[in-house]
């Protein structure tokens, strides 16, 4: 099992690569609320945090029972849940791509602070949108947002392992589409990519007319 990198280490450069992509691929979303967001961040990081803590999710409709990571409101932090990440690895037989699978998680969550910082600062309230939408299809909208990002990070990526951890998490979304899985709504996404930042400008607005974007 290739479980013997050094993480602190390999979260602080992975993020700075990740930071530097998410730049790229939001170069053609032009809210002005969101451009002024970026401007005042540019050289922000997440605090993020290693924990051996495991977190079942309860009554999961996915492949998956433990939460991977997090993003809290306190500091915009990132929580890595690693013993997860490791079984999440043994579960799918993707221990040699470890590191890979690490930093999809980080890429995940690092998406969902600056998605929370936007929104706060754009609109003065949570990110998480609750007026006129269930908790489900809000939780539907916003990982799939986040997941289609960190699958764009991995694809990016020229490391053969990085691929291989894409291609398994879209098999995986192809897999529990059935089941309703939030992320897998990511598909819609990988078939038209504009739909990423259309339904992420609608989001706060107008989140029942961004879940039918989704949903059609």
């Amino acid at each position: 099992m290739m479980f013997t990198c050094n993480i602190d280490s390999f979260l602080e450069n992975e993020l700075v690569q990740i930071r530097e992509f998410f730049y790229d691929f939001m170069a053609g979303f032009t809210d002005k609320s969101f451009c002024k967001m970026l401007g005042e961040r540019k050289e922000w990081l997440p605090p993020v945090y290693i924990s051996d803590e495991v977190i079942v999710i309860p009554e999961g409709n996915g492949p998956f029972d433990k939460q991977l990571g997090k993003s809290i409101k306190k500091g915009y932090s990132v929580f890595i849940y690693h013993e997860a990440v490791k079984e999440y690895c043994c579960t799918f037989h993707l221990e040699n791509e470890y590191e890979s699978v690490l930093s999809m998680v980080l890429a995940h969550e690092f998406f969902h602070s600056l998605h929370r910082i936007w929104d706060e600062r754009a609109f003065l309230q949570d990110a998480s949108p609750r007026t006129g939408l269930s908790m489900e299809r809000k939780h539907q909208l916003t990982e799939s947002l986040a997941d289609y990002f960190a699958y764009s990070w991995l694809e990016s990526n020229a490391d053969s392992d990085y691929a291989k951890v894409a291609q398994h998490r879209k098999s995986l979304w192809q897999e529990y589409t059935p089941a309703n899985w939030p992320y897998s709504a990511a598909l819609v996404f990988v078939n038209n990519p504009k739909k990423f930042f259309e339904i992420l400008e609608l989001l706060k607005a107008n989140p029942s007319t961004a879940y039918r974007k989704l949903s059609s």
